[in-house]
């Protein structure tokens, strides 16, 4: 992507912003840093979490496997120097490690990145816990629903072409003789 193709990310530069983008890096600050605690990013970036939280933010993330989220992120170099990138360290489980393993423990599905983001970034406690309890229990639900279709049919929705093919011939095979 490129940030004049993005209107959102094109206004919020012309306000003399940076949109927030979520990805780990060795230049992210770091969100869930503890209280005193300094972020060796900030020397950086040149700005802290707590001016962060005092200002409308852009919060750009990247929605897909990691594979393709560091896919997208490279072949969009102008987007990502235009951004402050974000991140969070400490590790956490995922709501949806049930369904699938995520390549690292610090590693969340985009919804729970999206929560977990608005916990820190929201000036409000009241509206971040609120966005916090609606998004993560919209993905429980979706998680529990998909738990229980799994468990009522475990067979996979879609079988590959081949066992298909061979299931056939095999039945013409057995028609013949």
């Amino acid at each position: 992507f490129l940030p004049d193709q993005l209107d959102l990310v094109q206004e919020c530069i012309a306000k003399g912003m940076k949109p927030l983008l979520l990805f780990p890096g060795d230049d992210s600050i770091t969100l869930d840093q503890e209280d005193g605690q300094e972020n060796a990013n900030n020397e950086v970036n040149d700005i802290t979490l707590t001016q962060l939280q005092h200002k409308n933010q852009l919060l750009i993330l990247i929605d897909g496997t990691w594979a393709e989220a560091k896919r997208m992120l490279l072949q969009s170099p102008d987007l990502v120097d235009n951004c402050i990138k974000v991140q969070f360290q400490s590790e956490s489980e995922s709501i949806y490690d049930s369904l699938r393993n995520e390549p690292e423990k610090h590693c969340l599905s985009t919804l729970e990145c999206c929560a977990r983001a608005l916990t820190h970034l929201e000036s409000s406690e009241e509206c971040a816990e609120r966005a916090n309890g609606y998004l993560l229990g919209s993905m429980k639900c979706m998680v529990d629903k998909r738990m229980e279709l799994t468990s009522k049919n475990p067979e996979p929705r879609f079988s590959r072409p081949g066992s298909k093919i061979y299931e056939r011939n095999k039945r013409r095979f057995e028609i013949k003789k």
